[in-house]
């Protein structure tokens, strides 16, 4: 299971006749790069340039139609509606079925920002139709196969060294440079942290007990947070939990920091907290039927948590202003923990 739960590469084919706009500078002599800056009334915030792995992009005025592309993490959307910026298109969430985020339903107008589907392909055509002057893309997780083509539409900044590696806090500095807001990031950031700091106080009785982080979306097969490097288990470290034992020893997929755990392992999760999502009520059905899920000391104490996916997800991919709304998502498992 990827951080965002998403196993289906974008296939990328370039549009002809693509619009550039902007002014890109980039390490990679081959790569896009235009001079027609939209706003000449810049203000002391620009000229600036973002350095990231595929080279170094100059935004030369504040911009004012910025897309986001990318379906692994809502990064830079959350960083963009915090900052007060409305973007003029966005990548759809994959997973509700109005493609909304649900934790910026009152901040996202579809009459002002156009949702793209940008899950199994980008159209970049449609990207270039809307005339943006930067595009950011740190969460698109195919983004070595997207950015030149990206870049030849508008100025477009990617992540740092490797997707899903840049920490929410990174990600907000990053957005609030490029549009000339770095200490409005910087507050977003603090106040970000406060609101988990404030889950921490209101919860004491978290210090030192044990939890597990679930998902069901496969038959007899169980995926499961198994190492403290996973964004989930680090944010979850702040609020004074820490990984079951039996969980960090087990088999990992791919190298990630997620766990995989058949049928005759579940007995593995059980923990002062068991917090699991599941994809349909079949799963969740054939999970709990499970004699070793019954006889868990946290199912028997009531210390089990059922949330849904998109809360799993930002977890494991924790942006500036889902945080909150996950951390409340999980209110009732804390508070068991009292």
């Amino acid at each position: 299971m990827s951080r965002k739960l998403l196993t289906t590469l974008l296939t990328v084919t370039l549009a002809a006749a693509l619009a550039a706009c902007g002014s890109v500078e980039d390490d990679d002599p081959a790569a896009s790069s235009s001079d027609g800056a939209k706003n000449a009334g810049a203000d002391a915030a620009f000229p600036v340039t973002v350095k990231h792995k595929f080279g170094s992009t100059k935004i030369t005025a504040a911009p004012e139609r910025v897309v986001v592309i990318g379906n692994g993490g809502t990064d830079d959307i959350d960083a963009l509606y915090a900052l007060g910026v409305t973007p003029v298109a966005i990548s759809k969430d994959a997973l509700s079925s109005d493609g909304v985020y649900p934790w910026l339903k009152d901040k996202i107008d579809t009459k002002k920002t156009k949702l793209l589907d940008t899950l199994t392909a980008v159209d970049y055509e449609a990207v270039a139709a809307l005339q943006p002057d930067l595009i950011l893309a740190t969460s698109d997780f195919t983004l070595d196969k997207d950015y030149k083509k990206l870049a030849a539409v508008a100025p477009t900044i990617g992540y740092e060294t490797a997707w899903g590696q840049q920490t929410w806090q990174e990600h907000v500095k990053v957005v609030g440079q490029a549009v000339g807001k770095p200490d409005e990031a910087e507050k977003v950031i603090k106040d970000t942290e406060a609101s988990i700091a404030a889950v921490k106080a209101e919860h004491p009785g978290l210090a030192g007990k044990t939890y597990s982080l679930s998902i069901g979306n496969t038959p007899a097969k169980i995926y499961t947070i198994a190492s403290e490097d996973d964004f989930a288990a680090k944010l979850m470290s702040e609020l004074g939990l820490k990984l079951t034992p039996s969980v960090t020893n087990i088999k990992t997929v791919s190298g990630s920091p997620t766990g995989e755990l058949s049928f005759e392992q579940l007995d593995k999760l059980d923990a002062d907290l068991v917090i699991i999502a599941f994809t349909t009520p079949d799963l969740k059905k054939a999970f709990e039927a499970s004699a070793l899920v019954k006889n868990m000391s946290a199912v028997k104490k009531g210390n089990y948590l059922v949330t849904d996916v998109a809360t799993v997800s930002q977890l494991r991919s924790p942006s500036a202003l889902g945080i909150p709304w996950a951390l409340d998502n999980l209110e009732p498992g804390f508070t068991k923990l009292d």
